[in-house]
């Protein structure tokens, strides 16, 4: 079963007044072939988007997000690898809940999903902001 759930943060690093912007999965404007979830949501805090493809991947999440300003910020994503508690029978490099998130257009190169047997906050690194409205993909 290929599982992905995800939950986004961006934080506008070295400035003297640190920007922040939560995009929240669960409102993307066109969920895509992801589908709202709520099992995890008493550790989570919310519903997240999960993408059920049975080996298959499915049609892009987008949205657009408003940012207060232009500039570099560093992405964080909430999510887990599915089968990493199962390692001992099954192949848990696999990763098959494991996904990539474009930004205004570039696909950000850390691929997510593909460590960590419970919830964590992946760093995908930094990424620059160039316009104010910007697209967001999963």
């Amino acid at each position: 079963m290929r599982k992905i759930a995800v939950f986004l943060a961006l934080a506008l690093p070295l400035t003297g007044h640190a920007q922040q912007v939560l995009v929240e999965a669960e409102s993307f404007a066109h969920p895509g072939g992801w589908q709202l979830d709520t099992q995890f949501i008493e550790t989570m805090g919310s519903p997240y988007l999960l993408a059920h493809g049975l080996g298959t991947p499915v049609a892009d999440a987008t949205t657009e997000v408003t940012f207060p300003e232009t500039g570099r910020y560093r992405l964080w994503v909430r999510t887990q690898n599915w089968v990493e508690k199962f390692a001992n029978v099954v192949d848990a490099t696999a990763a098959p809940g494991r996904f990539q998130v474009k930004i205004g257009g570039t696909t950000v190169a850390h691929e997510f999903g593909t460590t960590g047997a419970t919830w964590q906050w992946e760093d995908g690194g930094t990424v620059t902001i160039d316009d104010l409205t910007t697209k967001i993909s999963l």
